[in-house]
């Protein structure tokens, strides 16, 4: 049981420090719109790990049969990433609509952590390697059960102290600072969405 939590801790560590779209998302409207705003994007991307997480773990035999489905999946996500990456290079962010409704700004923020996790394909591929490195050690589902529960809990918990510490540091950036953070962030959104395209291009030439 403690190996399992141990294992499950350390693992959960790892992933957290994957420094993709999610973590710059998170940082940014952190750095924009508060720490809560950090901790709703977590959120959306627990629930997104959780979906993973069953799907690597029970196997993909009850997902419909859809053709082409990857495919689509990433020619989705690559226009989704390169659309938000786009959109942080506006000269003025339009932040008044989305705080004054509390509840239009949690699943904004959730839907926003939510996608960029599952649209992915490494957070997926990582979950599969988790899941099937785990059936080498042979434990029982409530050791899996606590592995799991402990690496989704420990992603949470990093990733909610990755917002808090941004909301701190906002403090001390002066606008040109938090400018260069939304361009930072708008380029590694269309980074990763032109490779994502460039991974569907592949798909459909061979």
């Amino acid at each position: 049981m403690f190996e399992a939590i141990f294992f499950g801790l350390v693992t959960g560590l790892v992933l957290s420090f994957g420094f993709g779209s999610v973590f710059f998302a998170l940082v940014q409207d952190s750095i924009q719109y508060g720490y809560q705003a950090g901790v709703k994007i977590s959120l959306g991307v627990i629930v997104g790990d959780i979906i993973m997480i069953l799907i690597a773990y029970l196997g993909t035999s009850f997902l419909p049969n859809i053709a082409n489905f990857g495919l689509y999946s990433r020619i989705f996500g690559s226009i989704l990433l390169i659309g938000l990456g786009l959109i942080q290079f506006r000269k003025r962010q339009q932040t008044s609509k989305i705080q004054e409704f509390k509840l239009t700004r949690f699943f904004y923020f959730f839907g926003k952590g939510f996608l960029l996790n599952v649209i992915n394909p490494i957070n997926f591929i990582s979950w599969m390697v988790v899941s099937a490195s785990l059936k080498g050690y042979r434990y029982d589902l409530l050791d899996e059960t606590l592995f799991f529960t402990t690496c989704i809990l420990t992603i949470f918990t990093i990733e909610s102290a990755f917002s808090i510490f941004a909301d701190k540091i906002k403090t001390r950036l002066n606008d040109n600072s938090i400018v260069y953070i939304k361009y930072i962030s708008g380029l590694v959104f269309i980074g990763v969405g032109i490779k994502m395209i460039y991974d569907a291009y592949k798909i459909i030439v061979t």
